[in-house]
């Protein structure tokens, strides 16, 4: 005959106790926590790629703008060597100089442009970073208050 213990019933209970606590206060908001954080990088690649695309169709419509500025050289250069046939080599140097000179500028304002770009980011990038951190550094807040910290500094930067 099998003899069951009351220490055996008891260590077994105590057990199953212990599991259902370790749900209730560990696995539970541990699995919550994974799953947020989860999704919150999911979103941040989704934005990741929506940036990139957005840059590669800005790459796009530069190198367009570039191709109708090089077409429209090439349709200066024939239109001054039609209309002057008889100095010909003179306007085809005069048009290669111009032409330069042009992609030239051009190339100057685009890096100037780019440049001024990326400085005003860099700018408010850092506006941004020094006040959330002042912000955070400034008192303890809990995680739904660093949210709503977060929310109302982005849409007053927004709002400037």
């Amino acid at each position: 005959m099998i003899n069951i213990d009351y220490s055996l019933i008891i260590v077994i209970l105590n057990f199953v106790l212990l599991l259902i606590i370790l749900n209730k206060i560990l696995y539970k908001p541990m699995k919550k926590f994974l799953g947020e954080r989860q999704k919150k990088i999911a979103d941040d690649i989704d934005k990741a790629k929506a940036s990139r695309s957005e840059a590669d169709k800005l790459v796009e419509e530069k190198s367009n703008e570039l191709k109708k500025s090089a077409e429209e050289i090439r349709a200066l250069k024939s239109a001054a060597v039609s209309d002057a046939e008889g100095k010909a080599k003179e306007v085809i140097d005069n048009a290669k100089k111009h032409e330069k000179r042009i992609l030239q500028e051009t190339e100057k304002q685009l890096e100037a442009e780019k440049t001024k770009a990326m400085k005003e980011i860099e700018q408010e990038l850092a506006e941004i970073v020094a006040e959330l951190s002042s912000q955070f550094l400034s008192e303890k807040i809990d995680e739904k208050k660093d949210k709503e910290l977060i929310t109302k500094i982005v849409s007053e930067r927004k709002k400037k």
